[in-house]
């Protein structure tokens, strides 16, 4: 099966690809610019560089896919740059659901970080 993969190279993004490999799958990530060295046996990947943030390289990425995993999630914020967390935890996810459905895809996991507003805890992040 071939599989878009969002997120790839971060921590769990590593685990995913290589399960992927390990289960005879085909790994198809995005990857920011700077980060392909970060991915996992890339000489078995389909390497799209890009961002999150742009719709046309979201659908290159899931272009020939079978099923997608959305697995996105940043640890600090760089707003100057529009690395925010809505941007990347909402904005990016909406837009790879948004290009997938369009696609017809029907394959699709979300994992997801907790919350996006900065202004107050979330009601998981409440409880704690």
């Amino acid at each position: 099966m071939k599989v878009a993969l969002f997120g790839g190279t971060g921590f769990v993004g590593t685990y995913i690809t290589e399960e992927l490999l390990k289960n005879n799958h085909n790994p198809h990530l995005l990857v920011r610019p700077g980060s392909e060295y970060k991915v996992f046996q890339p000489d078995k990947c389909k390497i799209n560089i890009g961002d999150i943030r742009d719709l046309k390289t979201i659908e290159i990425t899931l272009k020939d896919t079978d099923a997608v995993i959305y697995n996105i999630g940043i640890i600090r914020q760089f707003p100057k740059k529009g690395i925010t967390f809505e941007a990347i935890h909402f904005e990016g996810a909406k837009h790879c659901i948004d290009v997938a459905n369009h696609l017809g895809k029907k394959r699709f996991i979300l994992m997801s970080a907790n919350g996006v507003n900065l202004m107050e805890l979330s009601t998981n992040q409440q409880n704690f």
